[in-house]
Order: C-alpha cells, then structure tokens, then sequence
C-alpha cells in the first residue's frame, strides 16, 4: 500500500494552503480524480482550521497529514496533539431553520461528513486525535 505524509511540529493557520496542496496532489498520485480530491480537501481543510483554531486556540502544534489508498477506499489521517475532541459526536445541524435563526459556526462537522462516506475518530497512544476521512467506490482515475 502507498501513502503520502506530510507532517509540521509547528503548525499555524499560514500552513493550510500547504497541507491543501499536498492533500490535492497526494490523492491525486493515488489515483483519485480531481472530484474525490477536490472533496478530501474541502473535508479536511475545515477539520484542520478547526485543529489550529480551537484546538491549539491559535497557538502552533503538530499536524500529520497521511493519504492512502486501499484497493477502492482513499483513506486521509489528520492527526493532532490538541486536546481530545471528537467531531463524530456533534449532532448535525438544523439546516431547515431561516438562515437568521440558526446559531453561528457548526456547519463545518456537516460538511465533512458529506463530503465523505465515513468518518472515524479515534484516540491516539500518547494523546491527541486522529480523524480518519474515507472514500468509497474509487476507481483509478484517468486524469
């Protein structure tokens, strides 16, 4: 199996633009066409803002970055040393409510979980997160 990593001991919010590039090309190289990569980046572009913003609360910290492909499933690892927090647990939003009535934020959790088919948290031996974001069904790309 191949995969990709990139790793920052001392991530900020300047970074983001680097981890989304190397998350496109990384699925891409994979094999997984520019729909599935465009969606794994958008997924998790927000988990990672999420990470440095609340997480580390605008402090830097560690972000590791692992895409892999097994058979037909892309898996992404977002791992963290943040404090633990598990997004799988948010309950989804009220999008019928009027656009004035609902609270601030607590789209982004949604917006993961569809542009993916699955979405795991699990705890890391020594501490912090790991976000696991799977793609089903993905066929080697022609692009």
């Amino acid at each position: 199996m191949k995969s990709y990593t990139f790793q920052l001991d001392a991530a900020t919010v300047a970074d983001l633009d680097d981890m989304r590039l190397f998350l496109e090309q990384a699925v891409l190289w994979l094999g997984g066409g520019e729909e599935i990569a465009g969606d794994m980046v958008l997924a998790v572009n927000e988990a990672a803002t999420n990470i440095l913003l609340h997480g580390y609360q605008s402090q830097p910290g560690e972000v590791v970055i692992e895409v892999m492909r097994e058979s037909d499933e892309m898996v992404v690892r977002l791992l963290d040393r943040a404090p633990l927090f598990d997004p799988t647990t948010v309950p989804p939003p009220d999008i019928s409510l009027p656009l004035e009535e609902r609270p601030l934020g607590g789209l982004g959790v949604h917006m993961m979980r569809q542009l993916c088919d699955e979405l795991i948290y699990l705890i890391r031996s020594g501490g912090g997160n790991e976000l696991r974001f799977l793609k089903y069904g993905v066929l080697v790309s022609a692009d």
